[in-house]
């Protein structure tokens, strides 16, 4: 470990060691000067159903499978073992066919079960004969033949309901039956069958659908309840739409959000949110995309659809939940709509140019739905279902992670048609940085990060020499999700960093949302998410209150600033020896004659017809003739040579050929163990093909280390590839050039941002400190002087590997306290794994 110092710190801060401990950074704001206006829209959220996020989670029905439709197989897939089979289809990027298996389980009834006691005889199972609803065709018919001593249809919520003593939850359902009883009764029930709450129901047994509604109060709190529905007599009951919701949800909604959960997305202060998604708005394949039309009217009536996460979507919160939501919280909305292309990462299909105008209708009536005049067909439906003024949807975003000549031309069709009939919408593309292809012309792109820490540090200065005047950047979608766990405090801080570049660049950079918003406890289909949700808990990991803290503390204007770190420490990259081994990313390759020669001059060779000596982590490996071939379309692969490891002044020397695939090849090198879990990797042709750089590697994700080179791996070609380890980096040659020399610089873990809110006369300075030890800072405030006292709101943990839970849900929190030693030079000393922001009152 060395400590690199920048500057002499006693000269340049001109004070004596009995003063203060010497800075490690100073710090420079201008208020005298304007910076951007940060803009009002600047944090928003993204809503998809993933993790069981609405279903089970925002959305405030307490039952699940309530329409019986879940085990509705769309349209032209198959269920083989329990999974979901998608269509064989091609691929309009490249033309290959396509298919995928989905998860789908073997319970037939999710949801639902029917208790048999001593005694009786009863049976289930779904029918579409006279069905309630002709867009949700789906009942559950109950044949009792004997009642014994009892039969009850039970649903126990989604993995069980939470009841609150002395709460109202409001039940629906419709049933038909030729029963001879007059009365049904329903109830809440918990731990050890103890009653919680009945609802005794006046039947009408003449075959024909019936609504019946009620409200039941619970007499105790449990998070293991469930509702029974006992059926009173013999005979046969069709039960469709049975629902059960909190009477007192968000805002008072009969069909609205759950209040805790709405309540956590309120104090994030929400100017904007983005709905319905995600890769649900594309579809694994078209077909089972979300459909906004199919999400109006009555909930009951609502079909819902296979959801790309790999479970129903209800469509219970639905296009109008959504804006009703917006409305609530006080956001605008966005609307994202679908160009006729299915997810590029699944299926990548495509209908034809003819069909997506439909597609484009499609998009048009949802805006008129939401803005239009009452005179409009869709603006006349929004009246008729008792909301005549205009939503407030201000952007729409032209499909999602799209990419490509097809995706283009859709998006130039989509803008000119959407812009010339709403010119007051901002338009959305899904372009990155690395600019528009063949689209024309767009008001906003929409570039997407899941990385780990170390890109979002090394990146914060990303926006600063971005082309201006073209358009505006959305970030609509980043997390640090590589080799965090479940997000703990190093993801906050990296994350809080980066934010500090996008504020900065608030000229540019005016939108942005972090992604996946929710995680279902019990469903995780996405590694790492903003919050966690339980059936009685809501818990904001620590990047939730990053989150916060900038909407919470969002200035009007930057100020600039200057810093000087005036030492910080550079880690070795080579400790000791590691494991070696070779991947690939979507890739078809071969490896051949690997060796290791240490700095005496010794050398180890592999033997790739051994297969003792290799340690296969992913992919399909096959070993013939002294060459080693990955097989698979696999996204990251790996084998270990487990017989030796190489270290700093060692040379790693092998031969690679590309057989086919998007990308080049890995070679990994100090591993700790032969896995994915810490080491680093030459990732060679990476990025379409493009660029070869070192990674770090981390639990089995990886983040750009060294700077990237310019570089492409042909296909049917053998290279001669030689590493040389070095203790602060690595040198990569191929057939004797030297392609990358990387050196390990200082690790800047310290970042900051500071602005004027002109409502509370105060200045903002926010400080990232994500080292463990505390960075003592010299703040110098040019251009006018602040009150002494003021406010230090403080995120902190003792570690960055520390996360928040469901029994410490408070663990990583912000404080707030008063501080009063302010003034227009201070030194202040930052704690470490800390983000802080310091508000100081102007004179």
């Amino acid at each position: 470990m060395k400590k690199q110092f920048l500057y002499a710190a006693v000269l340049a801060l001109g004070i004596s060691s009995c003063q203060s401990p010497d800075p490690q950074m100073v710090l420079e704001v201008d208020m005298n000067t304007r910076g951007a206006d940060v803009p009002a829209s600047m944090y928003g959220i993204f809503f998809e159903e993933i993790n069981h996020a609405g279903d089970g989670g925002l959305y405030g029905e307490m039952l699940m499978n309530r329409s019986f439709e879940e085990r509705v197989i769309p349209e032209g897939y198959k269920v083989e073992n329990n999974e979901l089979v998608a269509p064989i289809l091609i691929h309009h990027s490249n033309g290959q066919t396509t298919s995928g298996r989905y998860r789908w389980g073997s319970d037939p009834y999710p949801g639902w079960e029917l208790s048999v006691a001593e005694a009786a005889r009863a049976e289930m199972g779904l029918t579409t004969e006279q069905p309630n609803f002709a867009a949700a065709p789906n009942s559950m018919k109950v044949n009792v033949s004997e009642k014994g001593n009892g039969v009850a249809l039970i649903n126990k919520g989604y993995w069980g309901l939470a009841l609150q003593k002395d709460a109202t939850y409001r039940l629906r359902m419709f049933m038909r039956s030729n029963s001879d009883a007059k009365e049904m009764t329903v109830r809440l029930l918990g731990p050890a069958d103890k009653e919680l709450g009945k609802a005794v129901l006046t039947l009408k047994n003449d075959n024909k659908w019936q609504e019946y509604k009620a409200e039941i109060q619970a007499m105790d709190t449990t998070t293991a309840g469930w509702l029974a529905i006992e059926l009173p007599e013999n005979g046969v009951y069709y039960f469709d739409y049975v629902s059960l919701f909190p009477k007192d949800t968000y805002k008072g909604r009969e069909n609205g959000m759950r209040k805790d959960v709405a309540e956590v997305i309120e104090g994030l202060k929400p100017a904007f949110i983005r709905w319905p998604g995600g890769c649900i708005v594309e579809g694994i394949t078209l077909n089972n995309r979300v459909q906004w039309k199919k999400t109006l009217g009555d909930p009951a009536a609502r079909p819902g659809e296979y959801d790309t996460w790999g479970y129903h979507n209800s469509y219970g919160f639905g296009y109008k939940e959504f804006l009703d939501f917006c409305e609530d919280v006080g956001a605008k909305g966005m609307y994202v709509c679908n160009v006729g292309l299915a997810c590029q990462y699944r299926s990548g299909e495509a209908c034809s140019d003819k069909e997506a105008e439909g597609y484009l209708q499609d998009a048009l009536d949802a805006i008129e739905y939401a803005i239009g005049g009452t005179d409009t067909e869709w603006g006349a439906l929004r009246a008729k279902e008792g909301h005549p003024e205009p939503y407030p949807l201000a952007y729409v975003e032209i499909g999602n992670e799209n990419w490509g000549s097809l995706y283009d031309s859709r998006f130039n069709m989509f803008y000119d048609a959407i812009k010339a009939k709403y010119p007051e919408l901002t338009l959305i593309s899904n372009h990155g940085l690395g600019g528009l292809g063949q689209a024309r012309k767009t008001d906003m792109i929409d570039p997407h990060w899941y990385v780990a820490p170390d890109f979002f540090f090394n990146n914060t200065h990303i926006f600063d020499n971005h082309e201006r005047g073209k358009y505006k950047v959305y970030v609509g979608e980043y997390a640090c999700n590589q080799g965090v766990g479940g997000g703990n405090m190093l993801a906050a801080l990296s994350e809080a960093a980066f934010i500090t570049g996008m504020e900065r660049n608030s000229d540019l950079v005016t939108m942005a949302s972090y992604a996946p918003l929710f995680e279902n406890k019990n469903d995780r289909c996405w590694a790492t998410n903003l919050i966690w949700i339980s059936n009685s808990q809501v818990v904001g990991r620590s990047s939730y209150y990053v989150q916060k803290m900038f909407a919470d503390n969002k200035p009007t204007y930057n100020l600039p600033t200057k810093s000087e770190l005036l030492w910080e420490v550079t880690e070795p990259m080579i400790r000791e020896k590691g494991y070696v081994g070779f991947g690939s990313w979507s890739t078809q390759v071969q490896f051949r004659n690997l060796s290791v020669t240490d700095s005496t001059g010794v050398k180890t060779e592999a033997d790739m017809n051994d297969a003792s000596q290799w340690t296969v982590v992913s992919g399909e490996w096959k070993a013939e003739q002294g060459v080693y071939a990955q097989s698979s379309n696999e996204t990251r692969t790996a084998l270990f040579w487990n017989k030796a490891k190489a270290g700093a002044g060692d040379v790693i020397e092998f031969e690679v050929n590309k057989l086919s695939g998007d990308e080049g090849f890995f070679a990994y090198f100090g591993m700790k163990e032969p896995n994915l879990k810490d080491g680093y990797m030459l990732n060679a042709g990476g990025w379409g093909n493009t660029s070869t750089a070192i990674e770090t590697v981390k639990n089995n994700g990886s983040s750009v280390l060294s700077d990237k080179v310019n570089d492409k791996v042909e296909n049917d070609k053998w290279y001669q590839v030689k590493i040389v380890l070095k203790e602060m980096g690595a040198d990569y040659y191929v057939d004797g050039k030297l392609m990358l020399a990387h050196v390990n610089k200082p690790v800047n873990r310290k970042f900051h941002v500071a602005g004027y809110d002109e409502q509370a006369g105060e200045v903002i300075v926010k400080v990232v400190n994500a080292s463990e030890t505390p960075c003592v800072t010299r703040i110098d405030l040019k251009g006018g002087e602040v009150a002494s006292k003021g406010r230090v709101i403080t995120l902190s943990s003792t570690s960055l590997e520390e996360e928040n839970s469901f029994e410490e849900p408070l663990k990583i929190s912000p404080v707030e306290t008063e501080y009063n030693g302010f003034s227009s030079s201070f030194v202040y000393e930052f704690k470490p794994n800390s983000f802080t922001i310091l508000r100081m009152k102007k004179k």
